[in-house]
């Protein structure tokens, strides 16, 4: 029996993911479910493919990854099964959310869309197909179901891919991120990755995220930063993020998501 990890946006407020759980278990008694996160923002397909990718390196090698952040139930958007050259299998819509973790997985070998309707549970909901499509099929492919039962061969090439979520946009003095993702501590992940500005621990810049500017050091850590402090530092994920040592970066610069924010070095204003 594969073990699943189960990506979502649907929250832990509802019966969502509890629901698809549970036709997990019906059709795969036993099948060990990893909770990878259900806090996804919603709709956040970018953030979710992230999060799904950085997951493949801690996973088992047989994993299924059932993967749902899907603003496009219902409509004409495929729904997928893919085989990766690691072995592992993802299930999930055709949205580009599945295909980085892939591309980490060694790329894919094969790919089906999920059209085979004894796989699927009956009558199909057109809003919740991670309860009614997706999660059937990765407990089927969980207990064993060849990639190939579930519906026609996909091309790989067809598929929706998404644009890279780290690049810089170079506006004048400094760099312009944008903000992926707010963690549950108020930490605003940026777009960038730890390498990019070439800064070096203890380097002092500035950030403008809407407000005008203000100070800010890069730390490599937390503990670096005395409580209170505005820093850079970078997360698990080696992307830079904006913090406040004990408190919310987010609540303080009312961050949200997709918003810019620009970081001056020291050698944009020449220190």
């Amino acid at each position: 029996m594969r073990p699943v990890c189960f990506l979502s946006d649907f929250g832990l407020t509802d019966d969502f993911a509890g629901t698809c759980k549970g036709v997990m278990l019906r059709i795969a008694p036993g099948v060990s479910i990893v909770d990878l996160t259900h806090e996804v923002p919603g709709f956040g397909v970018a953030t979710g493919a992230e999060i799904l990718q950085h997951a493949t390196r801690y996973m088992p090698a047989d994993t299924v990854y059932l993967a749902v952040v899907d603003p496009g139930v219902g409509t004409e958007r495929r729904g997928l099964a893919l085989r990766t050259e690691s072995g592992a299998l993802l299930v999930g819509p055709d949205n580009g959310l599945l295909v980085s973790a892939a591309e980490s997985l060694g790329g894919i070998l094969g790919a089906c869309a999920l059209t085979e309707e004894r796989f699927h549970l009956h009558p199909v909901s057109n809003t919740f197909h991670g309860r009614d499509v997706f999660a059937p099929v990765a407990a089927h492919l969980a207990a064993g179901v060849g990639l190939s039962d579930f519906g026609e061969p996909v091309d790989p090439s067809s598929m929706m891919r998404l644009s890279p979520a780290s690049t810089l946009v170079d506006e004048g003095e400094g760099l312009v991120a944008h903000i992926i993702s707010i963690d549950r501590f108020g930490n605003a992940r940026l777009s960038v990755m730890q390498e990019e500005p070439g800064l070096e621990y203890g380097d002092g810049l500035r950030v403008d995220a809407g407000d005008g500017e203000m100070s800010v050091r890069y730390v490599e850590t937390f503990g670096s930063a005395k409580a209170g402090e505005l820093v850079l530092v970078p997360d698990s994920h080696w992307r830079l993020s904006l913090a406040i040592n004990k408190g919310s970066a987010a609540h303080a610069l009312a961050l949200e998501v997709g918003g810019g924010v620009r970081l001056i070095t020291p050698t944009d204003h020449g220190d």
